[in-house]
């Protein structure tokens, strides 16, 4: 089920702890791939207070678009951005800016609030917007992701991955390729090793793409960044073949319950090409496999935010109950994971929250050991006004179903529902 229409919240102590920011990696052709390696650490808090937003004029704000007239936007403002951030070889960054349909760019990772985009990818200026399907335009983009000098932008809307072989910096710059369809200007759902239906997140590792193919309940593996159009997909996980697109697929092609092998919702994904971790957003879980899919439905090695891998309750009390948020539960986490190689963050969407296991999870139900968002593990409100489990306004410290966490050098940059961008500065 995808959470497209989520609503947005409009509207201490604090524990040390050290987590580990990655520098740019390299593939084995000596492309840097961001993202894809233990890095340097850096000192944060728990309920830290963001250093810089982006999409907004302040962080007590958190209006789409900044409140400007319905159908328009502007350099500075974002309407819900979905997935990670991504950053370029030359330090471009890019955004999603998904109901704008629309990516900005940045040349540089912004250092003040409200910062003014460079460049657009999806529209011919900053202030239209409007759903397409041409090789610059988009139905709604999210995910960016960078490998080597290629940028990948998953086009959920229109059932498709666009890449460019050389990360544009100028408006409108059109995709070299498209995945998931024939050619460009076509919109089709398909259950196929071809088609795509409704991608949510991508990522890329050790020169492999893996895409969440969210309403098709699968995840596609292509051993090789695609260099055509229409490119077919080489390995399907949560389905035992091409042809087969059922939710929580009980091996024998019809819907059953939760298995280590099968999904309802994939929606988040990341990878280094030696491991995939996805979130299974209905069912309210994270499955890992530690070492890379070989196999069409090959089952995941580790769950978390379940006890086990049959079950699927909203934040489980470990007996099968559902009780307050903890550091081992989940409700619905959604697009956001990422790892530096060594730690795994995670965006737990209906607690309002991120979390950080500090060393890569190797046993089921591994309780995180750093929340952001929120003060402590057992609260889950929007926009948590730091008095306790109160519901407030935005605020640098607080999160509203957050949809996105990426990391670079010393900073995290997470992707909020208050329809900004959060910078987070080590300290």
């Amino acid at each position: 089920m995808t959470n497209r229409n989520l609503s947005t919240v409009v509207a201490t102590a604090t524990l040390a702890f050290t987590i580990f920011i990655s520098s740019p990696a390299t593939r084995a052709d000596d492309d840097s791939e961001v993202g894809s390696s233990p890095g340097a650490a850096i000192t944060l808090s728990n309920f830290q207070a963001a250093a810089v937003v982006i999409g907004q004029p302040d962080f007590s704000s958190s209006m789409v678009n900044q409140g400007i007239a319905e159908g328009s936007a502007a350099a500075d403002t974002i309407c819900n951005g979905y997935g990670a951030a991504a950053v370029g070889p030359t330090g471009v960054l890019y955004l999603s800016d998904e109901c704008n349909q629309r990516v900005l760019g940045f040349t540089g990772i912004p250092s003040s609030n409200d910062a003014d985009a460079d460049f657009v990818l999806g529209q011919p200026d900053f202030t239209t917007t409007g759903q397409a399907n041409g090789a610059n335009q988009f139905g709604g983009p999210q995910s960016p992701v960078i490998s080597g000098k290629e940028l990948l932008v998953s086009d959920w809307y229109n059932s498709r991955i666009l890449i460019w072989k050389t990360a544009p910096t100028t408006t409108q710059a059109p995709a070299n390729i498209v995945v998931g369809q024939a050619k460009f200007g076509t919109r089709t759902d398909a259950c196929s090793a071809k088609g795509l239906d409704a991608p949510e997140t991508i990522s890329v590792g050790g020169g492999k793409l893996v895409v969440a193919d969210s309403d098709n309940a699968r995840v596609l593996i292509f051993k090789k960044i695609p260099k055509k159009n229409g490119q077919k997909a080489d390995i399907v996980l949560g389905q035992k073949n091409f042809k087969t697109c059922v939710e929580l697929n009980n091996g024998e092609g019809a819907t059953g319950s939760p298995t280590a092998a099968n999904f309802s919702y994939p929606a988040g994904i990341w990878t280094d090409g030696k491991r995939i971790v996805v979130t299974d957003e209905d069912e309210n879980r994270v499955l890992i496999w530690t070492k890379f899919p070989k196999k069409n439905f090959q089952p995941a090695d580790i769950v978390l935010g379940q006890p086990d891998f049959t079950s699927d309750v909203v934040n489980n009390n470990g007996s099968g109950g559902s009780e307050l948020p903890s550091a081992k539960n989940m409700n619905m986490p959604y697009n956001g994971v990422f790892s530096n190689g060594t730690q795994l963050f995670v965006d737990d969407q209906e607690n309002n929250r991120i979390l950080v296991w500090n060393t890569f999870p190797t046993a089921n139900f591994t309780p995180a050991d750093v929340v952001i968002g929120q003060p402590n593990f057992t609260c889950g409100v929007a926009n948590n006004d730091g008095s306790g489990c109160t519901l407030g306004t935005a605020s640098a410290s607080n999160l509203s179903q957050p949809t996105g966490v990426f990391q670079i050098n010393n900073q995290l940059i997470v992707t909020d529902g208050n329809s900004r961008y959060l910078i987070y500065n080590g300290m």
